[in-house]
């Protein structure tokens, strides 16, 4: 094709797009209402679709992560690792569709992480697990607490969090705290509801281990006298008239202050008391977590 000729087609094509955008524009101006009415109907159905249109603040995605926790109380870090830690990464290695494996080992505590490719089937990567700690259950010490396998699951994160403060002390604010808990969890779409902070009670007994010894008493005997006698004893039925009643010992403490006065043993015809060997404190429980707002305590 010659210089000029290539020329001429070139201008022939822009010729032919123009006409054809001046004839769409013809169309539209010559036949304005039926384009009028046609943008309303796609902007009614745009609008219906997006608001039909399901979504999700927090979509449920799959995460292909599985963690193995084990507590084994007052351990060493060194300990830990090599007689928990390891254990269960050897066995949960012989995986093929593990991508990534990691562990963090602290005191008293091991926690085992798997990453599985993205395309593994969830379910069949659990069941795995489950199976080579159950291989590796055996192998671990015997006052070790039983592995759990958690599964990181997005919808199980905290959504709302509920500050609930107020001038009163710890405990008042946690035992409304539990009473707003119990009426949340009522709700449909509330799967749970978590505590974080304040402060719950506890009675301690310490013993004293000198005026054990003197007595010639163990720790054994304390604990059993204390747990024999806080419960509630099932009596059966009485028939009075046509009426049956059921019968029922109310033993469990209501005044922490009665559990001095519990017998632990009676020698030589002498009863030991707990007060004798052993202090009764109405205190409060260790705290595993606090909540703050504002430099205040919260619940």
């Amino acid at each position: 094709m010659k210089p000029n000729e290539e020329g001429e087609t070139q201008v022939q094509r822009g010729a032919i797009e123009t006409f054809k955008e001046f004839a769409a524009t013809s169309f539209a101006v010559e036949h304005r209402t039926s384009i009028i009415v046609l943008l309303v109907i796609i902007g009614l159905m745009g609008t219906l679709a997006y608001q039909t249109t399901p979504k999700e603040s927090f979509p449920e995605l799959a995460v292909p992560i599985i963690a193995i926790n084990t507590v084994y109380p007052g351990v060493s870090p060194a300990d830990v690792e090599s007689q928990v830690t390891r254990i269960i990464e050897e066995d949960l290695s012989t995986i093929s569709d593990i991508k990534e494996l990691t562990s963090t080992t602290i005191e008293g505590y091991s926690s085992v992480v798997a990453e599985f490719d993205t395309s593994v089937d969830l379910a069949e990567a659990l069941q795995k697990v489950r199976e080579k700690v159950d291989l590796a259950k055996p192998d671990l010490p015997e006052d070790a607490d039983e592995p759990s396998i958690v599964e990181f699951n997005f919808s199980e994160i905290p959504v709302l969090q509920v500050n609930l403060s107020g001038d009163y002390g710890l405990v008042r604010l946690k035992e409304i705290a539990e009473e707003l808990q119990d009426r949340l969890e009522t709700l449909p779409a509330v799967l749970r509801a978590d505590l974080r902070g304040g402060l719950e009670r506890e009675v301690k007994v310490e013993v004293d281990l000198s005026k054990m010894n003197y007595y010639g008493i163990t720790l054994q005997d304390v604990i059993d006298a204390i747990r024999s006698e806080n419960v509630n004893i099932p009596g059966g039925s009485i028939d009075v008239g046509d009426m049956k009643y059921l019968v029922r010992v109310d033993g469990e403490f209501e005044d922490p202050t009665l559990i001095d006065e519990l017998v632990v043993l009676i020698k030589d015809g002498r009863p030991i008391y707990v007060r004798d060997v052993a202090t009764v404190d109405f205190g409060f429980a260790e705290r595993d977590s606090f909540a703050r707002m504002d430099e205040r305590a919260v619940v």
